[in-house]
């Protein structure tokens, strides 16, 4: 089992190597569920020796891209596998809530399968054993899911479903660390977490000056738990 931890700034980066995660997944804008990051984002991270896998997302909503957004994905992916990620964490559904074949398709030509994480637009697909075949067929084998639950302990009956499967399953969604080891008895690949405190300096009448970084010592507690299963 692996540790990706949920990274938005340098510190947050610096704070998951301090404490030995396997990764980050880099995004801005984590209180909108996360944006892509930017690109000199991910060329520090990568220069600091940490793997970086980076999320593809042109906005916070709904995953239903429009022509325009699914052409920006497919370039912005490039440019962040040019950048030095590992990988990109992409997703999008069509109008009738199921996996976005066109956008998969596009993503795979452009980077190929074996750099492409599906992420968690998979959680709120109507179809998503359907899309998990689809996912299959193309040659992607990693997704990012809490198995369509608010929390990934609750959908691991069904994340254990899909590694049985062949998919290399992160487990995203709540984890905490006493869900590890049952995590790591499903065959899991990775666990996800954002380990994030809020922290307020100041007040402001006029900005929202709260900060969300990854906490050490929650990080800490992380990988503690996860240690005993660690690859």
């Amino acid at each position: 089992m692996e540790v990706e931890i949920c990274a938005s700034t340098l510190r947050d980066v610096a704070v998951a190597m301090e404490v030995g995660a396997d990764r980050v997944e880099l995004c801005s804008v984590w209180t909108a569920g996360g944006l892509t990051p930017s690109a000199v984002l991910v060329q520090s991270a990568v220069a600091m020796g940490m793997p970086v896998r980076a999320l593809v997302r042109p906005r916070e909503g709904h995953f239903v891209w429009s022509n325009s957004e699914r052409t920006w994905s497919v370039e912005e992916a490039k440019l962040m596998l040019d950048c030095g990620a590992e990988a990109v964490v992409v997703g999008a559904l069509n109008e009738a809530g199921t996996l976005d074949e066109a956008y998969l398709e596009a993503m795979c030509r452009a980077v190929g399968p074996e750099r492409v994480v599906w992420h968690r637009a998979i959680d709120v697909s109507h179809e998503p054993e359907a899309d998990v075949d689809k996912l299959l067929d193309i040659g992607v084998t990693s997704v990012l899911s809490s198995g369509g639950c608010a929390r990934a302990m609750e959908g691991l009956p069904r994340l254990a479903q899909w590694a049985e499967q062949g998919l290399q399953v992160v487990a995203g969604g709540g984890v905490r660390p006493e869900d590890v080891g049952a995590m790591a008895a499903a065959q899991l690949s990775a666990v996800h977490a954002s380990c994030r405190a809020t922290l307020r300096e100041g007040h402001s009448p006029l900005f929202d000056l709260a900060t969300h970084p990854v906490d050490v010592d929650k990080a800490v507690a992380l990988m503690d738990a996860a240690e005993p299963f660690l690859s």
